[in-house]
């Protein structure tokens, strides 16, 4: 069976012709005078600059962006064109937020430029990954992002990421070399000390792999006349009862930023609860007011900040968490990104 590569090089022309009723056109390799992006595609009097990433990352299509900016101010007259086997939602939405032209070899594609616009959507996935890859955004792996995310501006030494995130020496040295090879972070010439290279892009290509279905989720609800009600009940409850604990979810996005009243409470315990019943939480299949989740890694307490009795992730963890929330949770991650994860670009 012929590699990604290959595919790529019989599908881009075949799909390009295909839609603008030209011929199928041949490839050529970039040069300097492009650029030296991977490939040239000239059809119908117009010249594409592709670049092919063999995933739909957000660091690999960072990657190409660069590439391709300098291709077109190299080329004037060339239209920049990302290529992947295929394009997800997140990818898409990454993709369009930027105003970059891109194609994947399922057959999907939003092309614009003088004259011209290709826009095809609603092709399966062709070329599917068996099973989840290896990621330096694995739970365990994640530490490291999320201990840089809370200090961006902070360089770390290797031993201190290790102290911080109680990972082997060899597991840390692995996740950030390859964080470092996908140029998710910046290695300080002399004595080797790491931190993100942009945060956003950082969050950007974590939120991308995160799964919050790697939690357990255990529903409940709980007597309460508002949102806000029944997080001061589990608050009082739970810290008589000396559970370790945090809140997330619009809970949480209500405490850090005062966004939004709220139905849903959603907290993080470090140990299952002995006694819900105690706290007053009855368990439900459906209509719940409470979410108790046990973490897949206890790494999703680091960085707990306590507001008004009210201990929260983190930030980050926060914003990770809140793509899988119902109510107005989009919303309040815009609007906590807005406030508190204002970053330095580069």
């Amino acid at each position: 069976m012929r590699n990604i590569e290959d595919m790529a090089a019989v599908e881009v022309p075949r799909l390009i012709g295909e839609w603008l009723s030209e011929p199928p056109p041949t490839l050529a390799a970039g040069g300097p005078a492009n650029g030296d992006v991977d490939f040239i595609i000239m059809v119908g009097g117009l010249r594409f600059l592709a670049e092919f990433k063999s995933l739909d990352r957000i660091a690999s299509l960072e990657a190409a962006t660069r590439r391709l900016r300098a291709a077109e101010a190299a080329d004037p007259g060339g239209i920049g064109l990302v290529v992947v086997p295929y394009a997800g939602p997140t990818a898409r939405a990454w993709l369009r937020e930027r105003g970059l032209n891109w194609m994947d070899l399922a057959g999907n594609a939003d092309i614009h430029a003088t004259g011209l616009r290709i826009f095809v959507e609603g092709r399966a996935n062709r070329y599917p990954t068996p099973g989840r890859p290896s990621t330096v955004f694995s739970p365990k792996a994640a530490r490291i992002s999320r201990a840089m995310l809370n200090e961006v501006d902070r360089w770390w030494s290797q031993v201190e990421l290790i102290a911080h995130t109680a990972l082997s020496a060899g597991f840390v040295s692995k996740v950030v070399g390859r964080m470092v090879a996908d140029e998710l972070l910046h290695r300080r010439e002399g004595d080797g000390w790491v931190r993100p290279r942009a945060p956003s892009l950082l969050l950007d290509a974590w939120a991308q792999q995160y799964h919050f279905a790697d939690h357990t989720v255990y529903r409940y609800h709980l007597a309460a006349r508002s949102g806000p009600a029944a997080l001061r009940t589990l608050a009082e409850g739970l810290t008589r009862a000396g559970t370790d604990w945090a809140a997330t979810g619009l809970s949480a996005a209500w405490a850090l930023t005062g966004h939004a009243d709220f139905r849903l409470s959603s907290i993080y315990t470090r140990r299952p609860l002995a006694d819900p019943e105690s706290l007053g939480l009855r368990k439900v299949e459906r209509g719940e007011n409470v979410w108790v989740i046990q973490p897949r890694d206890e790494g999703v307490f680091d960085g707990v900040r306590t507001v008004n009795d009210v201990p929260c992730v983190s930030p980050v963890q926060l914003y990770l968490d809140l793509a899988a929330h119902p109510e107005r949770s989009q919303e309040a991650a815009a609007h906590l990104r807005a406030n508190l994860l204002r970053w330095r670009q580069e």
